[in-house]
């Protein structure tokens, strides 16, 4: 290889680092602001069990979520409820009508018609 090569090939992994470290010190900036914020972002957010369909809130599975716009998002999880691996779906909204939920605390089911706003 020539001088010329190294050069556009060494300048071109200086940008890429220079651009990586931008992006993740922007998306830091962004989650000190939100932990200052309260740091609740997935409020409105439910984890449903795709096996035995019950669900809880996000935020008491521990999910962040800031930015969201996805549809369908899963991700893999073991269900407190049947304890069965799943891809559990993430869906927005206070859970589905009639659907039971598992209290964190106690591991049994309760009823959005029981839960207190």
């Amino acid at each position: 290889m020539d001088t010329g090569t190294i050069v556009l090939i060494s300048l071109g992994a200086v940008v890429f680092m220079t651009v990586i470290v931008i992006a993740v010190e922007k998306a830091a900036g962004r989650a000190r602001e939100i932990s200052a914020a309260g740091g609740d972002t997935a409020t409105g957010w439910i984890i449903r069990c795709t096996k035995c369909e019950s669900w809880r809130p996000a935020t008491e599975a521990g999910i962040i979520r800031f930015g969201a716009a996805s549809k369908s998002k899963r991700t893999a999880t073991r269900c407190t409820a049947c304890g069965e691996l799943c891809m559990a779906a993430i869906e927005k909204g206070p859970g589905p009508e009639g659907m039971r939920r598992i209290d964190e605390h106690t591991n049994r089911s309760i009823y959005p018609e029981t839960l207190h706003a």
